[in-house]
């Protein structure tokens, strides 16, 4: 092994960099080209980069990036309005007069009632989801349904029908929902709730007819049918009503807004598993009443609909003078 002078020159008139060579092969050598150095590139600025160089004034400078992609809501300051991170730092400039700063939209009295009103489908929802187990010996023993292979298959049916139209109606109300628009949907869903209901309660009175295998065939297809309705009614609910939430909320309450529907289906589950207790309407002759205790909510909204208003995000789509009227909810919606 030798190595090669760290001087020899080229023909090419360049310094050589010697390289080791392994036994007898000769000594490879790479001369040093010069390259010439690239221009810089100026980077596009971000709002971001505004952000954090020309607001330094701003409350939002000490926010991390990720949160300052953009304002969630309009900022207004003496008639004057921010709409970007650009424009934000003029509306925190001083005034000569002592005009608070207001963020729009809160929890105003039009958007509580409209949120309160579509939250009572969860309820319904969460009533007919848990409202099968408590009262399931009461029911089976009135509708001639005794344990049994076929008819803890009959009675397994029964309760899982709920789930085959709650995904029809998951699958068919969007369609529905851009057609009439949230609002009409949420009381066509209230209607439909109120019939499932009505179907429930009817399979534990019906006339009682010659026959205990007949009445006991026309109670469990009521209650077929009506478990059906509801399940239809359910599914569409998981899809209108936290849309509706969504689209009536301002950005920074969308979150608190939304959870309200699940809070509120757990709470309709909760009050399904109490009420429906041996010790309270979850014995015979008394659970039909307790399956017509889902029409209640069903009810109240159907009476309190004028608190329902139409989504302005619905509205604003359809034509110019539907926009005016969505103009008009929303500044309701925001006080």
């Amino acid at each position: 092994t030798h190595t090669g002078d760290l001087h020899a020159p080229t023909g090419l008139g360049h310094a050589v960099r010697p390289m080791k060579s392994v036994s007898s092969h000769p000594v490879l050598t790479t001369p040093f080209i010069e390259v010439e150095e690239r221009p810089k590139l100026v980077r596009r600025r971000t709002t971001t980069d505004c952000l954090f160089t020309e607001l330094t004034h701003s409350p939002l400078h000490d926010l991390a990036p990720v949160a300052t992609l953009g304002l969630t809501t309009r900022v207004t300051h003496s008639n004057s309005v921010a709409v970007s991170l650009d424009q934000l730092g003029l509306a925190f400039e001083p005034q000569r007069d002592s005009t608070l700063i207001l963020v729009q939209g809160g929890y105003t009295a039009a958007l509580v009632k409209a949120a309160g009103t579509a939250v009572l489908c969860a309820l319904m929802y969460g009533f007919h989801l848990g409202n099968m187990n408590p009262a399931a010996p009461a029911m089976r023993a009135d509708l001639g349904i005794e344990a049994g292979v076929e008819n803890d298959n009959a009675w397994a049916f029964c309760v899982s029908i709920f789930c085959l139209g709650a995904l029809l109606g998951c699958s068919l109300v969007p369609m529905v929902a851009d057609s009439i628009g949230r609002r009409k949907t949420i009381l066509l869903i209230s209607t439909v709730y109120l019939l499932g209901s009505a179907l429930e309660a009817a399979s534990g009175v019906v006339p009682r007819p010659a026959s205990p295998l007949e009445r006991s065939s026309i109670g469990l297809c009521l209650l077929l049918a009506g478990r059906a309705v509801c399940g239809v009614a359910s599914g569409s609910s998981t899809v209108v009503v936290p849309m509706y939430l969504g689209e009536i909320s301002p950005p920074h309450l969308r979150g608190a807004l939304g959870t309200c529907f699940q809070l509120t289906c757990c709470t309709g589950i909760l009050l399904a598993q109490i009420v429906g207790l041996p010790a309270l309407l979850g014995r015979s002759g008394l659970w039909p009443v307790y399956l017509s205790l889902g029409a209640l909510p069903a009810a109240s909204l159907l009476v309190l609909h004028s608190f329902l208003l139409e989504s302005p995000r619905w509205l604003a789509g359809r034509s110019d003078a539907e926009a005016i009227r969505a103009q008009a909810i929303l500044a309701a919606l925001r006080g």
